[in-house]
């Protein structure tokens, strides 16, 4: 089956007035290889999970500097005194959101716990096609540091699948937009309690392509691994940008030598 033109650049366009019901990116899996489908939407098994919260541990201990800080500064939206708003949208067929998962994934596992996280490919019909990732959909994350909420806009063919409320809305329209983001509508998104956005994905989902999670979880304990030296860093950076804000932040996690080398590429206002 066809599908309509996407832009080739970190982000692809969400539009709330036609998202749920044209979307602008009409995707479909239609005789992808079964392989490519084996695991999607399922449940990330409590093994796979441990693995990547190890991973994420060991991370705070790499002082590689990012490689490309996507994130501009704001000020204002959803701020909570204590306890940093972190709110994600996306899309189930979105490469570039794929790609910006895995690093958002690593960081909140250093505060909190994931609960709900499935397997998720990318659109078989898009760039970078089945790049092998996670949907949040029916994640539940608890955290006593953090407050996170994640929206997957719709599935990886391209169907409707959640409406954010509309203080989500809200923001997604206010700070995905120019002058703090380059294109308005793009996802992913992510919005870093009033202090930062990111707007499209600081990791090029090409690093991913072809590979399965498997493959991905062994690259990330490989430091010469170019799939590990753009992940961690990228980790690092967003969990600086979580102890921003936090009324106590864990000395373990803020305070660790990657957080502290990336903290100095976080965006001045």
């Amino acid at each position: 089956m066809g599908t309509l033109v996407k832009k080739r650049l970190p982000t692809a366009r969400l539009g709330w007035g036609v998202v749920f019901g044209l979307m602008l990116l009409v995707v479909s899996s239609a005789g992808a290889p079964a392989r490519a489908a084996a695991h999607v939407g399922t449940l990330v098994p409590a093994s796979v999970m441990a693995r990547l919260a190890a991973i994420s541990h060991r991370g705070l201990l790499v002082t590689l500097p990012p490689n490309n800080v996507l994130m501009n500064t704001i000020a204002g939206g959803l701020v909570h005194p204590n306890h940093p708003e972190i709110v994600y949208v996306g899309a189930d067929y979105c490469p570039y959101c794929a790609a910006l998962r895995w690093p958002l994934i690593l960081a909140l596992l250093r505060f909190g716990s994931l609960h709900g996280l499935e397997y998720m490919r990318s659109s078989s019909t898009d760039v970078f096609a089945d790049t092998a990732t996670f949907s949040f959909y029916h994640v539940h994350y608890q955290s006593s540091l953090i407050n996170f909420s994640g929206y997957e806009t719709a599935t990886r063919t391209g169907q409707p699948l959640v409406t954010p409320p509309h203080a989500v809305r809200s923001l997604f329209n206010t700070y995905d937009a120019p002058p703090f983001a380059v294109d308005a509508g793009a996802i992913p998104f992510l919005y870093l309690n009033g202090h930062y956005i990111i707007s499209g994905s600081p990791v090029y989902p090409a690093i991913l392509h072809g590979d399965n999670w498997s493959g991905i979880l062994a690259a990330l304990g490989q430091p010469a691994n170019p799939i590990f030296q753009k992940i961690i860093p990228e980790a690092n950076l967003l969990t600086a940008a979580f102890c921003q804000g936090m009324a106590h932040p864990p000395r373990m996690v803020c305070s660790s030598p990657g957080v502290m080398i990336a903290r100095r590429f976080l965006p001045k206002s």
